[in-house]
């Protein structure tokens, strides 16, 4: 396509088209032909524009590629088809035909397409976006549709309206029919409405409360829940109940589990971790969830960094859940930044850099965006050294044949899938406190979504893509990160 602004994003696969001679009809006298498109036909019968006249289209089931989503657009001077083998392939074909739509003349040839990856997605976040009210989360929904993502990830926090905590709930929270309304609309335009409710970590709209005080992993902290307090798990259970109760047609529900890393600290905890370790703590806890989960006949999804820092956690976990990988750090592949949650947990470092990149002039070699990171965020180290070789058996044959100047990005991603669990990955579009000016830092965000597509992409085997985004910032500053997203996923 050169240089030429593509007429459909994200760009088609394949688009040859050429000028043609006759304006867009006002409206499509829409023949469906096959049942797969009954769900969609109704978006095709919408007015098109306020011209008068109106033009055949048909839907129809053809021999094109069978990946999810597929579909193909022919426009020629007396019809436009549209062929596909399931209700997504028509919608995008939908959202194809409108954009292209917004020209006075219709083109005339061929458009053929599929995504690239099952799931593309974007966080909803009402816990960090105070600014989100019912109209502009239902705006988002309707632009992710447009755009063909086809997942949002919804976290509600205290702004969930639940009726056994009637105390923890914010005055800002949203009611039961506000979020059947999400529901519905999330169906409407074909997303799948993913809820999240935290189990161990991020309560503190729980434990701030003086009658949960007896849970707290780290009093008076109230960031950690207590995962051996007999109490714990029916009350994570009950408040998961009611999120699962209004969201009845979700195929996932997202355990949380992020951020834990300091459970094992509380006298209940203490002697098991000093027995056993945190892994076999935090993985019992978590696994119970998981278990939980797929009894009331939907998949559970963890985030993986406590997973990640004790890998011996995994055992405990059913190979039917799903693995969350987030990683905001990475911004090409390769990267010269590593993030070892194992080697951190047993005291290593963080965020790191082989030292190789501390000597004069050696950063030349990589972009403005990967020093910016590395000046941040990462401190050197003998890297070989530093992680030790617990973490080298774990995990070294993930690094890639640049090791340990230039890594591969996202290398848990083929550990987590050798072990036997599915996979999507997180990069974000609003996170990890970085701002310039106290304005989000797009280009670093962008740049770690590409990385996160791409990486996926290049797999096979990643489900896909959820963008996360946090901080109390304006709704429309998402849009950018969301698009951004729907272009490099699909």
């Amino acid at each position: 396509m050169g240089d030429k602004p593509c007429p459909v994003i994200p760009a088609p696969k394949s688009l040859d088209l050429r000028p043609g001679d006759r304006p867009w009809p006002g409206a499509f006298d829409v023949q469906c032909r096959t049942p797969h498109a009954d769900s969609a036909a109704d978006l095709f019968r919408r007015p098109l524009s306020p011209r008068q006249g109106t033009m055949p289209l048909v839907l129809d089931s053809a021999s094109i590629p069978s990946a999810s989503g597929s579909c193909q657009i022919t426009l020629t001077e007396h019809e436009i088809r549209c062929t596909a083998h399931a209700p997504d392939g028509f919608r995008y074909a939908f959202q194809a035909l409108r954009q292209l739509a917004t020209e006075p003349d219709m083109p005339l040839g061929t458009i053929a397409d599929h995504p690239s990856l099952a799931i593309r997605g974007f966080h909803l976040n009402f816990e960090s976006y105070r600014r989100m009210d019912l109209a502009a989360a239902l705006q988002l929904i309707e632009t992710a549709a447009k755009f063909k993502l086809n997942t949002i990830l919804v976290e509600y926090g205290p702004r969930f309206p639940f009726a056994s905590c009637q105390d923890i709930v914010d005055a800002e929270s949203l009611t039961p029919g506000q979020i059947a309304s999400l529901t519905a609309a999330a169906e409407a335009h074909g997303i799948e409405l993913i809820p999240l409710q935290q189990s161990l970590a991020h309560l503190e709209y729980l434990l701030r409360h003086d009658r949960f005080a007896h849970l707290r992993e780290r009093p008076p902290k109230v960031n950690l829940l207590c995962p051996t307090h007999p109490e714990s798990l029916p009350l994570i259970k009950s408040l998961m109940s009611e999120v699962l109760a209004l969201h009845p047609r979700s195929k996932y529900f997202h355990i949380g589990g992020d951020e834990a890393r300091k459970i094992g600290e509380c006298p209940r905890c203490a002697p098991l971790v000093q027995r056993e370790g945190v892994g076999q703590l935090y993985g019992r806890y978590i696994g119970e969830l998981a278990r939980w989960i797929l009894a009331k006949g939907r998949r559970p999804i963890v985030w993986d960094d406590t997973l990640c820092a004790h890998p011996d956690a995994l055992a405990h976990l059913p190979r039917e859940a799903v693995i969350q990988y987030w990683d905001y750090i990475a911004v090409a592949n390769p990267t010269p930044v590593l993030i070892p949650r194992m080697a951190h947990a047993s005291g290593g470092p963080r965020v790191a850099h082989d030292w190789h990149w501390s000597i004069p002039g050696r950063r030349r070699a990589l972009s403005d965006l990967q020093r910016d990171v590395m000046a941040s965020y990462s401190r050197p180290a003998r890297l070989k050294s530093a992680l030790g070789r617990a973490y080298l058996n774990e995990f070294g044959r993930y690094l890639g044949p640049g090791f340990p100047r230039r890594l591969r990005a996202l290398p848990y991603l083929e550990y987590y899938q050798d072990n036997g669990f599915d996979v999507i990955t997180s990069p974000t579009g609003m996170g990890n406190g970085d701002m310039t000016g106290g304005e989000p830092n797009f280009r670093r965000f962008e740049a770690n979504i590409a990385t996160h597509a791409a990486r996926c992409i290049e797999n096979r085997r990643a489900l896909g893509i959820i963008t996360t985004a946090w901080y109390n910032m304006p709704p429309e500053l998402l849009v950018q990160p969301l698009i951004w997203t729907a272009m490099k996923s699909w």
